[in-house]
């Protein structure tokens, strides 16, 4: 019996060597989770081990939830284009509305949904275990997707119901992006991101050096771009393209320019244009911890504020048209209007609308810091919640038209639906779905 047991031990070690030590072999039976299940030059793509050239064929013969219409851009798209290179508009930064943080990788805020001009009714809410800081997306489908402290990260579908949850090892504070290929992607801050499919299963997942805090872009092309222990590039499947260390770990979102640079900010007081191919094309002084993301205009000119409590202006080269002072730290992106007013919160408890030479259109106040971003409707109507309990609508001219409460602080940055539905978190842990009043 015991030598019978030896054998089936040693065939079973050799049968491992062999198999570990050969290029090709067949495709795992199940679905598989990642590349590392998949042999010789198959990649997993929606759960099968498949050729790439196939996953590329197929993937331009079919539109794709959250695609962009035209040919699929190549990895390296964007390559050597610094400041001074043509200014040929980058695919993700000219797209309508994405599925990600503050409406797409420029970061404007826009939306293409009109939302609710009088004091908005509450459709429905949905519990989560902890405070949701993360700013909820809405997909295609309409389903919304939103991560919690409670260390999930939920689909919740148009009706308020649960889709699927997927538990993470730790905090969610990013939003999520949707990529070309439907994945759903989104960071943790046990240094993880990961990719999960319509259903919620994992797509792939990649360990990167520091807590995912920040949302992601995702390029045209599906390139994935993250802040954790420096900037990453990673490939539709997870894997790195390319990664930029730097000293401290990164809280900002990356934005895409549409020169093909990608802009983040340091928490050293930097501000970074990175091309396409990972090399800093220009940097640029912010003087203090930039901890929100930048803004791209449609003209090219970068916004980013800092601890310092101040709005930066850049041109497209980096170098400074302006400088806005708030009274306290600026910690929330800014919003784009499409008249060029930038619109940004402040922890002076204020919301600012700042014209396009660095002048003062209005300032908002409120009763509490302001954290989250704003999102703004094709009507220009303006939508921030504050860390005073209450989501704030106004008037182009920053006039105010309503604020909801909710009882708690809301830091999420709010997502509107098709049919004007405005979904924000607070800290009391809900994600809350409110409709415009019949």
């Amino acid at each position: 019996m015991r030598s019978w047991l030896v054998t089936i031990w040693l065939v079973a070690i050799v049968s491992l060597v062999l198999g570990l030590g050969c290029g090709a072999g067949p495709a795992p039976a199940g679905p598989c989770m990642s590349d590392r299940e998949c042999r010789a030059d198959r990649i997993c793509h929606e759960g099968r081990c498949r050729f790439e050239e196939e996953v590329r064929a197929d993937l331009a013969g079919r539109t794709e939830p959250g695609a962009t219409s035209g040919a699929e851009a190549p990895p390296d798209a964007g390559a050597g284009r610094g400041p001074t290179g043509p200014d040929t508009a980058h695919p993700a930064a000219t797209a309508s509305e994405q599925p990600m943080f503050m409406g797409g990788p420029r970061h404007t805020g826009r939306t293409a949904a009109r939302g609710p001009a009088a004091d908005p009714r509450l459709r429905w809410v949905y519990r989560t275990g902890a405070r949701v800081y993360a700013s909820p997306i809405v997909g295609p489908d309409g389903t919304v997707y939103v991560g919690s402290q409670d260390r999930s990260f939920v689909a919740v579908a148009s009706d308020g119901s649960l889709r699927w949850r997927y538990t993470g090892a730790d905090r969610f504070y990013g939003s999520a992006a949707i990529a070309p290929d439907g994945s759903i992607v989104v960071g943790n801050h046990d240094r993880s991101v990961v990719a999960l499919t319509a259903a919620g299963q994992v797509r792939w997942r990649r360990e990167l050096g520091a807590p995912v805090d920040a949302s992601p872009a995702i390029d045209a092309d599906g390139t994935v771009y993250v802040s954790a222990d420096g900037l990453w590039a990673l490939g539709p499947d997870g894997t790195p393209r390319w990664h930029l260390p730097t000293a401290d770990a990164l809280r900002t979102p990356p934005a895409l320019h549409p020169s093909g640079l990608v802009v983040v900010g340091t928490t050293d007081g930097r501000i970074l244009a990175v091309t396409a191919t990972g090399t800093v094309a220009w940097e640029a002084p912010a003087g203090a911890s930039i901890d929100s993301g930048a803004a791209i205009g449609d003209d090219g000119t970068i916004y980013v504020g800092n601890d310092l409590g101040q709005v930066i202006a850049l041109d497209a080269s980096g170098h400074e048209r302006w400088r806005y002072a708030t009274e306290g730290d600026v910690r929330s992106t800014p919003a784009i209007a499409p008249d060029g007013t930038v619109i940004v919160g402040s922890d002076d408890r204020s919301i600012h609308g700042i014209a396009p030479d660095g002048t003062v259109r209005f300032r908002v106040r409120t009763s509490g810091r302001i954290r989250a971003s704003a999102r703004i409707d094709p009507d220009g109507r303006i939508y921030v919640g504050s860390q005073d309990d209450f989501l704030y609508a106004l008037a182009p001219d920053g006039t105010l038209l309503f604020r909801h409460g909710l009882g708690q602080d809301v830091d999420s940055t709010c997502a509107i639906g098709p049919d004007g539905t405005l979904f924000v978190g607070a800290d009391d842990g809900g994600l809350y779905a409110l409709e415009p009043a019949r």
